[in-house]
């Protein structure tokens, strides 16, 4: 009865708007101007009042109004930031207010971030006493003097002197998977909750805490009930790396004002989900972190959920291991208490809204009672990672839920800081330098060539070894050690075999930065470096060269050459590795014609700043070099139809509706940059009509789909026949290249089935291709996932191996190493078939837009000559007289000819082995004496039919595993719902699970 009367009082519009009761007590003395009861401010408009003049007729009224689900009760982006920019005015100017007076308590400020993708408003407000929002910015600028203390400019003893006497900051967002709306309005409420009420208890909150709302996140996907973003990426794996536009504009503006604690909203199927965390928690998260998390915040949300009997859970389903989330991320880079809070869509929106708006209310309750104490640890932590990173000491791994009691490793090893070297990789290596100068991390350059010891190069075992001067240095004895450990470490160390995603991710891997590393001693005493704000490595040569070289070991590289081609100039690449102009370059180096460059009228100094990779000239070709033509480059669709999409919306939102497209599409115009002209989306229509010939494509990357044998496949043959390239991902790409008769490569299933997922390994290259061309420094492979593609090495055959495995993992993994596993396999294989050649790679090189160096394998293969090297002496310019104002395919003599029709393999269905994989399936493993149990939690836990039908079971002498096939496919946050039951389950028979994949 008890709950039903809750439910009643939640759906109606004064519990939205006008219930709740004070936050108790505390020593403080009480602000003046304030009541003793629960009174509220009347000149301020409701959110009724507000629209009830129907001059918005898309607002939802009453608010709070809608039945279960995530539609029907939603108000579109515009709407919820129009009502914040309305309650602004009225506290700020008493615009729109019966009695036209500002509010003696409270001030607004806002702080626009752009527009999304989609051209929606981007922004986030912060409120407080007027006191405190005139001191933020200006005055005693609180926000800078906080921002300080995190960046350990201003001392520990300073910070600790001000946490009396100055507010704290605190962060509230939601939203950033569109389709999990409710949070919005459920800050709305928070919204008119601390504006209007006039009692003590919320004015001591207000002078505690400058409190930042973002109601919306991704706009473009909540207007358009979509999880993603515009471009089909979940803004929920990208908050680190920083991809999408939305959270790229955000995250630095929010790191200038580091808060005690961040709410990450969410939703999910059904109940409600708030810390305690699940294990693994990633091992250099703060003690402050967890233990405000873990032991202040969540506790006090257990007591106010129970008071009004209100279903949650706790432990049993999100982890804080992989720094991408909107939890983990602001832990590690701001020191606050991260927290996602997961509220079901079962009930009615009304109950949807009022539970966040509990869970919010309640975390800003028992933060500001407990300000100073909070305050002063979060103050300290800064300090203790700098005498950790002088310490070179990794924090060890330490495990927070009660269902596990066993940490399966410790951080082996000490790091001291890391060197990423200027001349290799530049442009990558700049890009990530920007990435961790945009946070706050200090980074230095050598002034001289040092000769240190304890270096491990990355993959490598530590040497001594000589940095040259200019090499990027980045010591961990600052107060942004734990993100910099995070985020560039080799391994992170899973204390516990349990993971919700991904379970390694190392920026400097994923993108390919061998020959940098990390110390593992401190370099010796007196050397030198200077500071820097930005890697500048963009250089001016000289205006009269014949020749100009840069090396295309980076992404950014390869993007310099499409830059060129594309305005005009010739450009030719190195088949082998040359010393020219006092420096040594890789393979595929980049030789630029300097004629048409200035007949073109090019700033090679402007695209060389750009692209931040250093460019010289030189009198003459110094090696024999291969003429590069323009890209036309074809973009699989998988289907009849090219899909919405933020550059071609077509008839629909621009929303995109393909992952795969999209995230390709993405990758390459939008984060490599290459000009949006030069990737044109294919259908099967167009393939099956022979257009890759007749549109005169150079290239044609499948993403993934599979071309059934028959016309598309026999148009797929005679595009690479006749010279064309094609880029094939994964076992579909490879299946629609057998199809074709281009290649015989074929999988094979590894016994027992291997886990990999996400998983970095160790990696062999070769440069004889030009598909490896640019690694001469060797590189890695990232399995993102455990159903990647194994390739069978007898079915290679005239093909030659890019790239193979090698022996170690750099994290968590399963059966994946050893004889007759992955040691040695091929991953990437070129094929050559007539004039052309196909590149086939056993992973997804656009996954998540993380893999800069897998970015270059595919432009390597996109751009592979197909003329004969030219001799250095040699000069073979395009022919004006034919249009050839740059590089074009038919400037130089093919290296091979192309087959004859009856030369041609025949088109047949062939399609690779059918792997076998537990990717997709849920698997809990407990010890063999325990599958009783198990079995009871399962029961427990009412399975739905539907559920209860994938149901497997699978027992070892000593384990028993409990299986749900096919389960991973659904969303995340409704599988997490009946998971975290069983998970409770086992809880509360005192099983610990051995391992889980959930």
């Amino acid at each position: 009865m008890l709950r039903r009367r809750l439910l009643a009082a939640a759906l109606s519009a004064a519990a939205i708007i006008g219930a709740g009761m004070p936050a108790a007590a505390n020593a403080q003395a009480d602000p003046a101007q304030c009541t003793p009861d629960l009174q509220y401010d009347s000149n301020i408009p409701s959110w009724d009042q507000y629209y009830g003049d129907g001059h918005n007729p898309a607002a939802k009224l009453p608010f709070g109004t809608g039945g279960t689900g995530r539609v029907e009760g939603k108000n579109q982006s515009a709407v919820v930031l129009e009502y914040f920019d309305a309650v602004m005015a009225a506290v700020n100017t008493g615009a729109g207010t019966a009695s036209g007076q500002p509010s003696p308590t409270v001030r607004m400020k806002k702080y626009p971030l752009g527009r999304s993708v989609l051209n929606r408003e981007l922004a986030f407000y912060v409120l407080s006493t007027p006191d405190n929002v005139a001191n933020l910015d200006e005055g005693r600028q609180d926000g800078p003097f906080w921002a300080g203390v995190r960046a350990g400019t201003i001392s520990e003893a300073e910070g600790l002197a001000a946490v009396r006497n100055r507010p704290a900051l605190a962060w509230v967002t939601a939203t950033p998977h569109g389709n999990e709306p409710a949070a919005a309005e459920a800050i709305v409420r928070q919204l008119y909750e601390l504006v209007t009420r006039k009692d003590c208890a919320n004015q001591r909150r207000l002078k505690n805490l400058d409190l930042f709302l973002m109601p919306v996140r991704n706009p473009d996907g909540r207007d358009n009930d979509q999880r993603t973003s515009a471009w089909a990426f979940d803004h929920n794996r990208d908050f680190g790396t920083r991809q999408q536009s939305e959270n790229r504009s955000f995250i630095p503006q929010m790191n200038k004002y580091p808060g005690l604690f961040f709410i990450d909203a969410h939703q999910q199927s059904s109940g409600y989900f708030f810390p305690p965390n699940e294990d693994p928690v990633h091992h250099e998260l703060s003690d402050f972190t967890l233990d405000t998390i873990q032991n202040t915040i969540g506790p006090a949300l257990q007591q106010k959920f129970n008071d009004q009997s209100g279903q949650y859970q706790n432990y049993n389903s999100y982890d804080m291991f992989t720094p991408e989330y909107g939890d983990s991320v602001p832990s590690l880079i701001m020191g606050a208490a991260g927290m996602t809070y997961e509220k079901g869509v079962s009930e009615a929106y009304g109950k949807q809204a009022y539970d966040h708006y509990l869970a919010i209310d309640e975390t800003i309750n028992v933060v500001s009672d407990q300000k100073v104490r909070l305050l002063t640890k979060w103050v300290e932590q800064w300090q203790e990672a700098i005498d950790q990173g002088a310490a070179c000491n990794l924090q060890p791994n330490k495990l927070v839920s009660p269902l596990h009691d066993v940490i399966t490793q410790q951080p082996s090893h000490p790091v001291c800081g890391y060197f990423f070297r200027a001349d290799e990789h530049s442009g990558d290596v700049a890009k990530l330098i920007k990435e961790l100068l945009e946070v706050g991390v200090h980074v230095y350059k050598l002034d001289s060539a040092v000769n240190a010891t304890g270096v491990r190069e990355f993959g490598k075992p530590a040497t001594t070894k000589t940095l040259p001067a200019g090499t990027f240095w980045i010591p961990m004895a600052q107060s942004q050690k734990h993100w910099i450990q995070a985020v560039l470490g080799e391994d992170p160390f899973i204390a516990f075999p349990y993971f919700y995603d991904v379970v390694t991710w190392s920026y400097p891997l994923q993108r390919g930065l061998a020959g940098s590393g990390f110390l593992v001693e401190n370099l010796p005493v007196g050397v030198t470096t200077t500071e820097i704000t930005a890697p500048a490595l963009g250089t001016t040569p000289a205006p009269d060269a014949a020749v100009y070289a840069f090396d295309t070991d980076s992404m950014a590289g390869l993007g310099l050459v499409v830059d060129l081609l594309d305005r005009g100039a010739t450009v030719y690449r190195s088949g082998s590795a040359f010393t020219a102009a006092g420096r040594s370059f890789a393979t595929g180096a980049a030789l630029v014609d300097g004629a048409t460059v200035r007949t073109a009228g090019i700033d090679l100094a402007a695209l060389s700043a750009a692209r931040e990779t250093p460019i010289a000239g030189l009198a003459s070709y110094p090696v024999a070099r291969y003429l590069i033509a323009k890209p036309k480059i074809g973009l699989f669709t998988g289907g009849t139809t090219v899909p919405s999409n933020p550059l071609q919306p077509g008839t629909g939102t621009g929303q995109c509706t393909s992952t795969s497209f999209c995230e390709a599409l993405f990758t390459l115009t939008q984060k490599d940059k290459l000009p949006a002209s030069a990737i044109v989306p294919i259908t099967t229509t167009q393939l099956a009509a022979g257009e890759l010939v007749t549109g005169q494509y150079t290239a044609f990357i499948n993403p993934g789909s599979t071309i059934a044998a028959g016309a598309g496949a026999s148009a797929l043959q005679a595009f690479v026949n006749g010279g064309g390239r094609y880029v094939g991902s994964n076992a579909g790409g490879v299946t629609s290249a057998r199809n074709a008769g281009i290649t015989q490569l074929n999988t094979v299933n590894l016994s027992p089935t291997i886990t990999t997922p996400g998983t970095e390994y160790s990696a062999e290259y070769t440069t004889a291709s030009p598909v490896g061309w640019g690694f001469d420094r060797g590189g890695f492979i990232y399995r993102d996932a455990s159903s990647n593609p194994v390739f069978d090495p007898a079915t290679v055959g005239t093909g030659t191996v890019v790239a193979a495995y090698g022996t170690r993992a750099f994290g968590y993994q399963v059966n994946s190493l050893g004889a007759g596993k992955l040691d040695g396999r091929p991953a990437v294989v070129e094929q050559r078939l007539g004039s052309g050649r196909a590149t086939l790679l056993g992973f997804n090189p656009f996954f998540r837009a993380w893999k800069d160096q897998d970015e270059r394998l595919v432009l390597n293969a996109v751009l592979a000559p197909s003329g004969d090297p030219i001799a250095p002496a040699a000069v073979r310019t395009p022919d004006p007289a034919k249009g050839q104002t740059s590089a074009t395919a038919e400037s130089a003599p093919p290296a091979a000819e192309s087959l004859a029709k009856a030369e041609l393999p025949k088109v047949a269905s062939r399609p690779v082995v059918a792997s076998t994989t537990t990717q997709k399936d849920v698997r809990i493993t407990v010890r063999r004496s325990e599958l009783g149990k198990l079995r009871t939690a399962v029961k427990r836990a009412k399975l739905s039919k539907a559920l209860r039908s994938k149901v497997r079971w699978a027992t070892t002498k000593k384990q028993a595993t409990f299986i749900a096939k096919n389960a991973r496919l659904s969303d995340d946050h409704d599988r997490n719902y009946w998971t975290s039951r069983v998970m409770g389950q086992l809880k509360s028979l005192k099983v610990k699970p051995l391992q889980a994949q959930l």
